[in-house]
């Protein structure tokens, strides 16, 4: 009997561990997104010329979030600059695109866009974390078309295609919807700790940054 109660106790004191990791981890996402946004409202402003070094430093943060993944001891140190410093360049590069929308009159279809990433990010997010079953499985077979997506979308910027970019932000638009289900599923499932914390806001971060373009490319039409 003693030992049924003690692992009882260890299955309450796991679940409550993984709610307090969410949360933080949610916590985070939702900085991040004010970071983005600050980011953005700067990158109104900035010159051009800052393009290419914006995104010679995205990719830096891209591969420096990649290591720090497979190394837990460096995210108590660098996750969270790490993770702030990827928003505020992202949301540097990501204001002059929004006021290009806007300019063009699309304004309404970029606060569709962010109305329907949002509430997407919320149903998947809460039916990832619930569900029973551990979608560890659909890991590798997200991420094979995620890089078959990318190829594409390389292809079609060299090889116009017409109405192919719509077909390209539709997939965009499914694989991200599935990274959201499975991100969530994935931080009650697996082996994660507080360390964990800043890469998995960051993973967060970009299945809705990502889903947001997807959708706004949807609903715009444009590439």
């Amino acid at each position: 009997m003693s030992e049924i109660r003690q692992n009882e106790h260890i299955k309450v004191e796991e679940a409550t561990n993984k709610q307090v990791i969410m949360q933080k981890t949610l916590n985070w996402f939702v900085i991040s997104l004010l970071v983005a946004t600050l980011g953005a409202a700067v990158g109104n402003s900035l010159n051009p010329a800052w393009f290419i070094p914006l995104v010679i430093l995205e990719f830096a943060l891209l591969i420096a979030a990649i290591v720090i993944r497979r190394k837990r001891e460096l995210s108590r140190t660098w996750g969270f600059p790490i993770l702030l410093a990827f928003a505020c360049v992202t949301g540097l590069m990501l204001g002059p695109t929004l006021t290009y929308y806007f300019s063009a009159g699309a304004g309404t279809a970029v606060l569709l866009a962010f109305v329907t990433a949002s509430v997407t990010f919320t149903v998947l997010g809460f039916i990832g974390a619930k569900m029973k079953t551990d979608l560890h499985f659909l890991g590798k077979a997200i991420f094979a078309a995620l890089i078959i997506l990318v190829l594409f979308s390389l292809f079609s910027i060299f090889i116009p295609l017409g109405g192919f970019s719509m077909i390209i932000a539709g997939a965009g638009t499914l694989i991200f919807s599935l990274y959201i289900l499975f991100d969530f599923n994935q931080i009650m499932k697996r082996d994660v700790t507080i360390d964990d914390v800043p890469m998995l806001s960051l993973s967060l971060y970009l299945d809705f940054l990502n889903l947001f373009l997807f959708l706004l490319q949807l609903f715009t039409g444009r590439d």
